[in-house]
Parts: structure tokens; C-alpha cells; sequence
């Protein structure tokens, strides 16, 4: 796809639309001046028979004369003028890509200005199409043997009229499809089926990608026998009921002009099948545990924003990679496991396994000095029962550090939302048998988890974002939703722009 600023001059491509934003207190002229180049149609009475008025979303398909350059009229309705916001914006440009999708249109013409949100913000109108395309038009069909032919969206022509927003306008496109690429890389990875997507599968897939970027990446790959050398005991503990072998992929970027010395660090979980364990999971919706690795896939994808924008930034992705299987040799609930740390941790549920992956490799990275750490898993269905699919649950022992998050979420569909850290999740951890036990009581999972992972990030400015609710869509149409990869990158963006360096 390629998103084109149009002019006049600009060649007119068959199977085609033009977009017209229309605010239903519009008057019928006005509507009619805007559109009559185009159409011979009564437009106060298509309007009138199409329930115009107070319909939010409505949309209008007309089709052409054989004169007009363009095949096809998108008319849509933008609600209340004062009431016009990014989330009205996000909704209308989803609701035109399904609409192209539904009757193969590939070429979109839009005038920018027919929509007055961020009258003067060309780039998030720009970054929030782009999202909005990558949304709709993601397909993951690599393991169907019959394919049904679609017809993409090719090219967007986007009419701006002011000569001052070309700037923003290009650096928006630039920035918008790098992120959409990572989400791509994300989703696919996401996607692909734990018995194809095993620790081995994800580590080596980590490799190749960087490949192409080799100036700026570097992959180590440890091994089961490397990792044990480190003494991650907690994270092999989890490993042991499976017969795929535990790995850990470290992604290095460097840039020579980097505003940091001391790295940023990523962590993600990628538990590639997670059945639960001894602790085993209700079998409704079981398959779905192949997403227990979107952590681990969002830090991939991440790390390719910055490969490809060659951005000025250290940054360090880590995954952790295994399998939460049962066989003679799985641990089980009453067991007492040593970590990284030396701490000692009682197994109470062998279901909350991702804290033990994650608890050794946020005491490994110490070494790195980093300038922060932000965690990502899919960790608690106590965070899904509480924020449901609208928002990630955040944990942080640095306010700043959270504060900048939130910022960063403000203006896309990837939210935020606070985590409580009271000091009675403490209460709820102690073990009358070891330093502490790796769930709490029955209420408050979410956060007594992040409670037990702050326990091993004392040392550094660290945050834990829990995406069990935000990472995959359920269902008979169950697919990877990408999150919180544009959170993430719109960090690293803010965090450049504050320094000019883009």
C-alpha cells in the first residue's frame, strides 16, 4: 500500500472512489456543491431515504456517470461537527476500508481537510489512516490450502492544501508504515501455530529477520544448557514438562549517533503453548494459548520499527521462549525453586508460569546498566476480567517512566491504564516456606503479579505492561491484534522528537 499526497496533475486510476467527510448539520447545498462534479443523483433525497440525520458512520455508496473521472462516491457520515474527534476519525477511515474491502475498490482519493479533526495536525490524520489500513487489511492465511482472491486498497491519495503540512505529511507516511511493518511481523509470528511456532522456531525466526539489518542488529541465541549456566532456574522450571527445550534471544541495536549510552531494554514472554501445567487450563478456548507468546512477538516487532527508521537509539529486545507442558517431570504445586536472584519462590499454581520466565531474565539484564526496562506479557486473565480488550494494564516503579507511556498512547488506538501498588500485595505474596510464593490470594491478580515482578526490578526504572486482554481477539475469528507495538514505537518517537532528532 502507499499513501500518495494529491495533485491535481496527478494521473486519475481505474476502480476507483472518492471520499467525501460529511458533518450531518451540513446543509443540502453545501453537500450537493461539494459532490456535483461527480454525480446527477437528488441528493436531499438520497440522503432522506438513507436515514442521513443523527446516523453517525452512515455511509453512502453512489456510482458514477461513465464521464466522471472517478467510478464511485464514498459518502460518509461524520456526526456532529463539534463532537468530531480521533476516535470519530479512527471509526470513519475503519468503516471506508471495509467498504473498499466489500467491493474491491483499490485506489482512494480523500480531501484531508473534508475532516476538521486535528484541524492543523496532518500527521496524526495520516498516522490514524495508516493504522486503520493495517487493521482491516491484515490477513494471515498462510496455512489454507484454498484461497479466496482479494483485492487490496493499493494506493491512497491524500489531497492536502496547505503547502506547509507536506513536511508532516511525509514524516507521518514515513513513520506510520515502519510501525505498520512491525505490526505485520508481529501479528504473523503471533498467528502461526505452536506445533509450527515452537522456542526454537521463535529464536531462529528473530535471526533471520535481522539478517537484512546486520549493520544496526546483532542476535545472540542462548540455549537450554546456556541458559541454565546463568543460573534462570525459575525459567527452565517451566520448561521442564515440555520436550522443546527452553531458548533466549537477544536483539542488540545500536546506532552510532544514539542519544542514549545506556540501553533501553525490552523484555517479552513467549511461552509458545501455554497448557497451563499441572494447574491445567479449562480446555474452552485452550487453542488459544498459542498467543502466550505476543510478548515475545511485539519485542520482535519493535525491534524492526528501529531497524527500519534506522532511528538514534541503544535499544535491547530479549525474549524468553519455552513451553508450559506436562509430563513426570513438570513442576508442581508445594515446590520450592531458586531463581536468578537467590530469592526462593513456592509454586502454588503452575499456571502463573510467565512471572517465573520473566523474574530471571529482569535480575539478567542488570548487567546492561539499562536507562530503563519495559516488560511486555501476556500475564494475568485477572487483567482481562478488569480492563477487558480496551486497554493494557500498567505497572511501574518510576512515575515519569508511566507518565511518558500514557503520553505516548494518547493519540492512538493502543491504551493504558494504571495498575494499583498498594503495599498489601506484599501481604498477599509471603511464604510461611520461602521468600515468597508465586500467586496471591483469589481477588487481584493483576496486580499482586506485577507486585511479584517488581520484587526483581529494584534496580533500574522499570515498567510492566500486562497485555492479556489487548494482545489477540477471541473467537471463531481469533487473530493477533499487534498491541502494544505502536504503543511502544510512539515512545521511542515522542522520546526523539524531545530531543529534535526527528
Amino acid at each position: 500500500m502507499e499513501i500518495i499526497q494529491y495533485e491535481k496533475t496527478y494521473k486519475i486510476l481505474k476502480n476507483n472512489c472518492i471520499v467525501f467527510g460529511i458533518y450531518e448539520d451540513e446543509n443540502y447545498f453545501s453537500i450537493f456543491h461539494k459532490i456535483n462534479k461527480y454525480i446527477t443523483y437528488d441528493i436531499k433525497n438520497i440522503l432522506k431515504i438513507n436515514d442521513w440525520k443523527k446516523n453517525f458512520g452512515k455511509i453512502i455508496l453512489l456510482y458514477t456517470d461513465l464521464k466522471s473521472k472517478y467510478n464511485r462516491v464514498i459518502l460518509i457520515n461524520c456526526g456532529n461537527k463539534n463532537k468530531f474527534c480521533r476516535n470519530s476519525f479512527f471509526s470513519i477511515i475503519k468503516k471506508i476500508f471495509i467498504l473498499c474491502q466489500e467491493n474491491s475498490i483499490e485506489y482512494i482519493y480523500i480531501n484531508i481537510s473534508d475532516f476538521q479533526y486535528y484541524k492543523k495536525n496532518i500527521y496524526w490524520k495520516i498516522r490514524n489512516i495508516i493504522d486503520s489500513y493495517t487493521e482491516v487489511f491484515y490477513l494471515f492465511n498462510k496455512y489454507k490450502t484454498e484461497i479466496k482472491k482479494y483485492i487490496f486498497v493499493k494506493k491512497i491519495f491524500i489531497k492536502i492544501n496547505i503547502k506547509k503540512h507536506l513536511l508532516d505529511f511525509k514524516k507521518a507516511v514515513f513513520h506510520g508504515l515502519s510501525i505498520s511493518k512491525g505490526i505485520k511481523l508481529t501479528k504473523d509470528i503471533s498467528n502461526t501455530p505452536s506445533n509450527i511456532c515452537t522456542p526454537k522456531y521463535l529464536v531462529k525466526k528473530s535471526h533471520k529477520i535481522f539478517k537484512k539489518y546486520k549493520k544496526n542488529v546483532e542476535v545472540k541465541i542462548f540455549n537450554q544448557e546456556d541458559i541454565k549456566q546463568l543460573g534462570m532456574n525459575a525459567f527452565l522450571t517451566v520448561a521442564r514438562g515440555s520436550s522443546q527445550k527452553a531458548y533466549m534471544s537477544i536483539m542488540y541495536y545500536k546506532n552510532k549517533d544514539a542519544i542514549n549510552h545506556r540501553p533501553f531494554v525490552l523484555i517479552g514472554k513467549g511461552v509458545t503453548f501455554d497448557s497451563g501445567g499441572i494447574s491445567i487450563k479449562s480446555s474452552y478456548l485452550m487453542d488459544e494459548m498459542k498467543y502466550d507468546m505476543c510478548g515475545a512477538a511485539s519485542v520482535i516487532g519493535i525491534m524492526k520499527f528501529l531497524a527500519e527508521l534506522n532511528l538514534p537509539l541503544n535499544v535491547i529486545g530479549i525474549i524468553g521462549t519455552c513451553e508450559n507442558m506436562i509430563n513426570g517431570n513438570s513442576y508442581k504445586p508445594g515446590d520450592i525453586i531458586s531463581t536468578m536472584s537467590k530469592k526462593t519462590i513456592e509454586i502454588l499454581n503452575t499456571d502463573a508460569e510467565g512471572r517465573l520466565i520473566l523474574c530471571d531474565i529482569l535480575t539478567y539484564v542488570e548487567r546492561f546498566n539499562p536507562k530503563i526496562v519495559i516488560d511486555i506479557a501476556t500475564l494475568t486473565g485477572s487483567c482481562v476480567a478488569t480492563l477487558g480488550n480496551a486497554a493494557s494494564g500498567l505497572f511501574s516503579n518510576n512515575k515519569n517512566l508511566a507518565k511518558k507511556i500514557k503520553k505516548a498512547s494518547k493519540n492512538i488506538n493502543d491504551k493504558v491504564w494504571n495498575l494499583p501498588k498498594f503495599k498489601v500485595y506484599k501481604k498477599y505474596l509471603q511464604s510461611n516456606v520461602a521468600d515468597l510464593s508465586n500467586i496471591g490470594e483469589k481477588y487481584a491478580g493483576a496486580s499482586t503479579a506485577s507486585y511479584f515482578l517488581s520484587y526483581f526490578a529494584k534496580k533500574y526504572k522499570w515498567l510492566h505492561l500486562d497485555i492479556a486482554g489487548t494482545a489477540w481477539n477471541s473467537g471463531k475469528k481469533k487473530s493477533a491484534t499487534g498491541k502494544p507495538v505502536t504503543l511502544i514505537c510512539q515512545y521511542f518517537l515522542n522520546i526523539l522528537k524531545k530531543y529534535k532528532k526527528l
